[in-house]
């Protein structure tokens, strides 16, 4: 019985996913306008493509990955080397596979029983492989909150970011009035704030202080967006830079977006902080100054690069070969959908989300603090989010 429910659920994500992809390509044959707006289903089928595009990533590590042996489970250490790259590349794959979306609640419960005997026993539970273990913890984190130990919302998981954006970039990188425009950048960053808040490194958030800040991320994206345009109009010279708008709204917004709604983080009470034996240590707002600036380089600033500019140079080096009807947006759909699926990875990869933090740039009260053996501590540990 357990392995046919498996068997189902495999069938049913491979089902979902093999839909979106025809429904994509089946737009194609449709004689519908380039524009957005005249596409029905448009984000339905870049929600899909993303999603398949990530998946398919997931897959091409595992293929890569799967050769070597298994390691022993632990809850401490990850199942990749967190110190290095690749390991970290190896297991970003893994948090935002959006499979795990699909994840039901017994199957969440199911693990988290698993992992909870593992802690109770010490050792694997009886029949249950090393294998098992992972998956399990796999599942746990992709929906768990590391810090409030609460599921996060699926819209805002790490597993839903590139299906949710491929949609968000085609808007802003096909708007082409000044309504669109705001339309497009005020859903942007209503997405990215539901982001930010669920993936917060910190436990508790103020509402008011999230509330303002979403106001003031929203109205910089517009602002900058429709003063961009303005400007490109009022001075012909900046024209060929007109393709770079979007990402230029997008880093300025996405930046202060971070900023405004972890305010809490680096200008209010700070981030938990913890030594190498895992004792709080309480909460550091220069700990959190750090993890809120290590967001926006690698979040904010490089991500943005492939979705919002390497398509626009691909369909203007297409132009002379390609239309600009139903098949080129779903080139540029293609395009933005491989750019976010593999590179998303990448910018979440660079920093360890664990970061470690030199206590002498730290607040007085982390100055000459001991260990349980009496040893100084040097360096604390905090969760940065992502």
């Amino acid at each position: 019985m357990m392995r046919t429910s498996v068997v189902s659920r495999q069938m049913v994500r491979s089902t979902f996913l093999q839909s979106g992809v025809r429904s994509v390509f089946a737009a194609a044959a449709k004689p519908q306008g380039a524009q957005w707006t005249k596409v029905p289903g448009v984000a339905g089928m870049a929600f899909a493509a993303g999603a398949a595009a990530t998946v398919f990533t997931s897959q091409s590590k595992a293929a890569r990955a799967d050769g070597a042996a298994v390691p022993a489970f632990s809850m401490e250490a990850s199942k990749f080397d967190q110190s290095q790259f690749y390991g970290r590349l190896m297991g970003m794959y893994e948090k935002i596979d959006p499979r795990t979306l699909l994840i039901p609640g017994p199957e969440l419960a199911s693990s988290q029983k698993m992992l909870e005997e593992f802690k109770a026993l010490g050792k694997a539970p009886p029949g249950v492989t090393d294998e098992q273990l992972w998956n399990a913890r796999r599942i746990v984190e992709a929906i768990i909150h590391p810090v409030t130990g609460e599921p996060i919302p699926a819209v805002g998981r790490m597993s839903a970011f590139v299906p949710m954006n491929v949609p968000l970039c085609a808007m802003m990188l096909s708007a082409a009035t000044p309504i669109q425009n705001i339309g497009a950048q005020w859903l942007n960053q209503t997405y990215n704030v539901v982001n930010n808040y669920v993936n917060r490194s910190g436990a508790t958030v103020e509402w008011t202080p999230l509330l303002t800040s979403y106001g003031l991320a929203t109205s910089s994206a517009v602002g900058i967006a429709v003063g961009a345009g303005k400007l490109l109009q009022a001075v012909p010279a900046l024209k060929v830079m007109g393709m770079f708008v979007p990402y230029l709204a997008c880093i300025g917004a996405g930046s202060s977006n971070v900023a405004f709604t972890r305010m809490e983080e680096w200008n209010g009470s700070g981030i938990p902080v913890i030594d190498h034996e895992g004792k709080d240590l309480g909460y550091s707002k220069s700990a959190g100054k750090q993890a809120v600036l290590q967001t926006v380089v690698t979040r904010s600033c490089f991500l943005p690069i492939f979705p919002m500019v390497v398509p626009p140079l691909i369909m203007k080096s297409l132009a002379t070969t390609l239309t600009f009807g139903p098949l080129a947006m779903v080139v540029e759909i293609a395009v933005i959908a491989t750019a976010l699926g593999c590179m998303l990875p990448v910018a979440l990869s660079i920093l360890p989300q664990t970061m470690e933090v030199g206590v002498g740039g730290l607040e007085p009260q982390f100055q000459n603090l001991k260990d349980s053996k009496g040893n100084s501590i040097t360096s604390v540990f905090a969760n940065k989010g992502l």
